[in-house]
Order: structure tokens, then C-alpha cells, then sequence
């Protein structure tokens, strides 16, 4: 339901993790997909996520690279301002978040 994959790095979840597995899940012989959570996904839904992001984290790390302050990151790539929408949980990092944080540890 998330615009952006949650990753948890306090479990040794990782964005690259992230797109490996999902690689992996998309080249299965499928049509639909069952997730945890949310409605059923069809191939090209997986596909078109995957994609999605693996954009997004190149963007991240390109504009890391520029020495870009994670502020001047997220306003660059379009991550909303403020807590997500719902207010019911814990908040997460937004995946932006996660990734500069990985690639800060570089």
C-alpha cells in the first residue's frame, strides 16, 4: 500500500536485498501474486514496482554521490513532507531514508 518498499535495517534489511529478491520473485512462472499485505499483484504490477525503484535508488545514490544533504535528497526525488498518511503505528523510514543511511556505511 506503500509508494516505496518499507525496509527494516534494524534486521539487516537492505534496499539492494530488497531489489534482488524481487528480481527473483518476478522471474517465477506467475501471473498473480499474493503479498502479506495489500490486494493481489500481477506480474507486471511486481515488474513495474521493481523498476520503479531500482530508479529510485540509483537517483538517491547519484545525488548522494553529489554530496546532496538527505533534506535536499528527499525534495529532489518527491517524498512527501511530514509523517506518512494513516498516523496509526510506528513511523519508518521513509525508503529514501534507508537508502542514504546504506550508503552512508560505504
Amino acid at each position: 500500500n506503500r509508494p516505496d518498499p518499507l525496509i527494516h535495517l534494524n534486521k539487516n534489511g537492505t534496499s539492494e536485498g530488497w531489489i534482488q529478491f524481487v528480481k527473483t520473485l518476478a522471474s517465477l512462472d506467475a501471473d498473480t501474486y499474493v503479498p502479506g499485505h495489500g490486494e493481489l499483484q500481477t506480474k507486471a504490477d511486481i515488474e513495474k514496482r521493481l523498476s520503479d525503484t531500482e530508479a529510485k535508488r540509483a537517483k538517491i545514490q547519484k545525488l548522494g554521490a553529489e554530496g546532496k544533504s538527505l533534506d535536499e535528497i528527499k525534495k529532489e526525488v518527491g517524498d512527501p513532507a511530514g509523517p506518512p498518511p494513516g498516523g496509526r503505528g510506528p513511523a519508518f523510514p521513509t525508503f529514501t531514508e534507508t537508502v542514504y543511511q546504506e550508503l552512508a556505511k560505504k
